[in-house]
């Protein structure tokens, strides 16, 4: 991993490839190249780190209007340029670009090396190249050869070759990875997400599961493993031109903090119904019948979205009296999960392209469980392979550390609940008291971002601690390990999010004199016993910042500073709690000057396992 972007038409391709690599930088990356062909043959062109070293070294560009690039996440094989993508086989024929993993790698370059091929990096992709050559040279065409190799790899695989002496076309093949076309007016485009198309046309084509295409400046044509004909339907590229630009704003992170009333705005949108009380999710309808059946949920996600998951599975279990529960994704696909027929499975995922949560799905969906999607990404493997499910509509998240994509997924499961529990027994009354408190929710957050100030002085202040907790209780819990992920992924400070109960039975030993915490404590039924957490937090010297009611005068006698909560509907407050921890969170790694969109060693999207 990580992007991808392949052009063919009528204009210079290096221009076109670069351009959209930078669109795909936000994913995260360590190393990128550019391969084009002319009637020369095959320019390469790579460097490590960042799309300005090659443009640096490349500033002439290369020649030739086909061509295909990578910025890469080392997966196999070390950051050298060597390893670097795109790669060609040992003849100098074709060259690829890959997203994936190749599981059986060993033995296909073991087989390689035995009948002569010589490797010159450590990487699966080069072993892909080499078998795709070793196709054309035998004589099959370069989408026969794609597929003579797609059939042989166990793994995940999106990729594209070009071959040297052909410079009117592409081939692509998706197997696990996602990828996307472009079809412009004179041009083609090839893409591993849709952002990087987006200035250049509105129409695209999404390759599933198992499919190889061949593109030229003129169109596609698409066929299975089989060799048999697809017909692809052609969606709309809903992206706004401007997704990608910072405004006003020095960081994506903070831009797309201060998107979150927006951006709950736009997912409640049509969705409530205040009337009956409950919420409408369209994806839902043709379910009905089924949902009444349904004795238990299962949340499973990864990541940030594994936080938004437990604070779904809360809210279910609490209001819809459902039984509910919360898996890693990651570990339900390969546990053997019992699936029945009265559970509904529901996958999250930012992207919709998680490795591991669609594994988990396919797995759940080939033992018969129906399974729902929640994803911000409109076309993606999650909205596909799913029996229903939701869109977010939070709008292109840039950063590699989530916000506003967490707090609308955690508004998805929330109003799933809402809609559970009305069908079963929570009364009217009660359901127009939740969907009131959801119609003030962004209101509200904006209230919160009016506390940026005070989350600046407060993460200066502690900038330097070598240690920082977070607790909170019931959904809360969930919120402090989200708020802990923040400060690990961009300020690189070891954090922990546990409940407030948690402290007496071990996490209790790693607070002295001067530790900083973080604490959720909401104006509901788990305030008196976070209290008690509290005093036994600063019976050991912990400084405490509390997120608490405005007037809680008890809270804020026994912390240090306290972040106020407007008055609000007790099942929002996972939401609401999450922006000053957000915040902390940024300016803590603003303090310690590291690059806060794109912190080491994280990719935007992960799609390998």
């Amino acid at each position: 991993m990580c992007g991808i972007m392949g052009y063919v038409g009528r204009e210079v391709a290096w221009d076109i490839v670069v351009s959209g690599l930078r669109r795909l930088e936000y994913r995260g990356y360590d190393s990128a190249g550019v391969v084009t062909v002319s009637e020369k043959g095959l320019h390469l062109a790579r460097r490590v780190g960042h799309l300005a070293a090659l443009q640096e070294a490349f500033p002439a560009g290369l020649p030739g209007k086909v061509g295909i690039g990578h910025t890469r996440w080392a997966t196999h094989g070390g950051v050298t340029e060597e390893n670097c993508h795109p790669h060609t086989d040992s003849r100098g024929r074709v060259a690829i670009v890959h997203n994936g993993i190749v599981d059986n790698v060993e033995a296909l370059r073991a087989e390689l090396v035995a009948t002569g091929a010589k490797f010159r990096s450590e990487t699966d992709t080069e072993v892909l190249a080499e078998l795709i050559g070793r196709g054309v040279e035998s004589g099959l065409s370069l989408r026969d050869a794609v597929v003579g190799a797609m059939k042989r790899v166990e793994g995940t695989a999106g990729l594209v070759a070009v071959d040297k002496r052909d410079a009117e076309r592409l081939v692509v093949a998706r197997m696990g990875s996602p990828v996307v076309i472009g079809l412009g007016d004179g041009g083609s485009f090839v893409a591993s997400d849709a952002l990087a198309l987006r200035p250049y046309t509105d129409r695209m084509v999404v390759l599933d599961e198992g499919e190889v295409a061949e593109i030229t400046a003129t169109g596609i044509k698409t066929v299975d493993l089989e060799q048999r004909s697809r017909e692809k339907r052609i969606e709309k590229i809903l992206h706004q031109a401007d997704d990608a630009d910072l405004g006003d704003f020095p960081h994506f992170m903070l831009k797309e903090i201060h998107e979150q009333p927006a951006a709950l705005d736009r997912s409640m949108r049509g969705r409530l119904d205040p009337v009956v009380g409950s919420a409408r999710l369209g994806g839902l309808q043709q379910h009905e019948q089924r949902l009444f059946d349904i004795r238990q949920v299962v949340f499973f996600a990864c990541g940030t979205s594994l936080y938004s998951a437990q604070v779904g599975a809360y809210l279910m279990s609490r209001y819809a009296r459902v039984p509910a529960q919360a898996e890693d994704a990651a570990e339900l696909a390969v546990k053997n999960p019992i699936v029945d027929r009265h559970t509904l499975y529901v996958g999250i995922s930012q992207s919709g392209e998680t490795a591991d949560t669609l594994s988990a799905l396919r797995e759940i969906k080939l033992r018969g469980g129906l399974v729902a999607g929640i994803t911000n990404v409109v076309g993606s493997s999650l909205s596909r392979e799913t029996d229903l499910g939701t869109y977010v509509h939070a709008g292109p998240e840039i950063s590699v550390c989530s916000t506003k994509a967490f707090t609308a997924q955690v508004l998805a499961t929330e109003l799933l609940a809402l809609r559970f529990a009305r069908s079963r027994d929570l009364s009217a009354v009660d359901g127009r008291a939740w969907v009131a408190g959801l119609e003030a929710l962004s209101g509200q957050m904006r209230l919160m971002l009016e506390h940026a100030e005070t989350c600046k002085k407060l993460a200066q202040r502690f900038s330097d601690a070598r240690f920082t907790l977070f607790v909170g209780r019931g959904a809360n819990v969930p919120v402090a390990a989200e708020g802990a992920l923040k400060l690990k992924e961009i300020a690189y400070v070891p954090a922990e999010g546990l409940s407030g109960a948690a402290m007496k039975h071990g996490p209790l030993a790693l607070i002295d004199h001067g530790s900083p915490v973080w604490a959720l404590v909401p104006p509901d039924e788990t305030r008196e016993r976070m209290l008690g957490n509290l005093r036994e937090l600063k019976a050991r010297g912990a400084v405490i910042m509390a997120v608490a009611g405005a007037d809680d005068a008890e809270t804020k006698a026994l912390v240090d500073y306290v972040i106020p909560l407007p008055p609000h509907h007790p099942a929002v407050s996972p939401i609401l709690n999450a922006v000053p921890l957000q915040l902390y969170a940024y300016h803590v790694a603003l303090a310690k000057g590291y690059n806060i969109d794109k912190p080491r060693n994280l990719a935007k999207s992960v799609t390998v396992m």
